[in-house]
């Protein structure tokens, strides 16, 4: 299990999510095959096929993958193998849950290669009625339904109940964090006016993505294994936490330079949606007064054309933003690889991580 290639940690991480992911995807599919079959009428079976079909969409996975390797990385034996894998797909469905959020909120009609969840259902039901948002309506409270799913099968999970009570426990901890991080995002999206000095940036990338993406899954798995080191869990958030930064900074950075058929969705989605990101901020501090007002006013603009978008790339390339954020990722890099060694994770898991870092590290522009 879990061969190790003489190769790079990059290829380690592959290989390793080569063998994880597909059986977290079975147990998705079975799982809502069991789902479909037990449903009552025609409609819940339509709706759960298509949310299925929607989780099982192709995605890197990566947070499953981290919870399962802490738990192989601090467990003594690879016991309850199958309850892991249960447990890294009700965190996959939960991430599922929050892109359907995040499309209603954001008007986006792509993800991962496909259309949104809201535009399918849209497609499906709108002849139905005369509620212009009905596809809307039914994906918000679908990812309901989807919450109410990782409920049940955490519930029906054969592990200690200690252990269930402890991961419970970070389980809350990590959708109510993202929550908050999703409201001041919101809240941070075309807003009237922007603060330069705003933290509202760093915030949203601590709370939306470096505790979601990387500190909360790996302290998951760590709790899974049954160990209990306060100090290991202050080590596990020190390497995490600059690492789920750096993460968000080159989303923020695909989000604007990226390949849309690379990234699964447009590369003018955050200007068109006015996003306050550490690239923007960057950008605003380094524009003289008078740039920095045209610069904002088309940023906020909600409306913006094709030249306003270019504009808007120009500024950030042409202020030294762009340049200043790539070194800022690096940074972040060379601090999570230097914390990687304070941990006491399995050499083989350590190296797992090291391909995890390296995978955050590459940015295709």
């Amino acid at each position: 299990m879990f061969k190790k290639k003489k190769d790079n940690c990059r290829d380690i991480f592959r290989n390793f999510s080569g063998e994880i992911v597909p059986e977290i995807d079975v147990f998705i599919k079975e799982f809502f095959e069991k789902k479909i079959s037990a449903a009552d009428s025609e409609f819940m079976k339509e709706i759960l096929e298509m949310v299925g079909d929607y989780c099982l969409r192709d995605g890197k996975r990566i947070r499953p993958l981290l919870l399962l390797n802490s738990y192989y990385g601090y467990r003594k034996g690879f016991k309850k193998r199958k309850e892991m894998i249960k447990l890294g797909g009700v965190v996959e469905l939960m991430h599922s849950l929050l892109l359907i959020q995040d499309d209603i909120i954001d008007k986006s009609e792509l993800r991962r290669g496909g259309k949104a969840l809201h535009i399918l259902l849209g497609d499906k039901y709108s002849h139905l009625t005369l509620n212009p948002l009905i596809g809307q309506d039914i994906a918000s409270v679908a990812a309901d339904i989807l919450f109410s799913c990782c409920i049940e099968i955490i519930s029906g999970t054969d592990i200690r109940h200690d252990v269930k009570d402890r991961f419970l426990e970070i389980f809350s901890k990590t959708y109510e964090k993202t929550a908050w991080g999703q409201i001041l995002d919101s809240l941070n999206s075309m807003p009237k006016t922007i603060d330069p000095e705003s933290n509202a940036p760093m915030q949203i990338s601590l709370m939306k993505t470096a505790y979601y993406t990387m500190v909360y899954p790996l302290i998951m798995g760590y709790v899974l294994s049954g160990e209990k080191n306060k100090n290991e869990m202050i080590n596990i958030e020190a390497f995490a936490v600059p690492l789920g930064i750096a993460f968000q900074v080159r989303d923020d950075l695909l989000g604007v330079f990226g390949v849309e058929k690379d990234t699964g969705k447009p590369n003018d989605s955050d200007i068109m949606e006015g996003k306050l990101t550490l690239l923007v901020q960057n950008t605003i501090l380094k524009l003289s007064e008078s740039d920095r007002v045209r610069f904002t006013n088309i940023f906020l603009n909600c409306e913006k054309s094709r030249d306003d978008i270019e504009f808007v790339r120009s500024c950030i390339k042409e202020s030294g933003a762009l340049d200043e954020t790539i070194q800022r990722h690096r940074e972040l890099i060379d601090e999570s690889y230097n914390l990687l060694d304070d941990l006491v994770m399995k050499r083989f898991n350590k190296d797992i991580m090291r391909g995890v870092i390296e995978s955050v590290e590459d940015i295709p522009l």
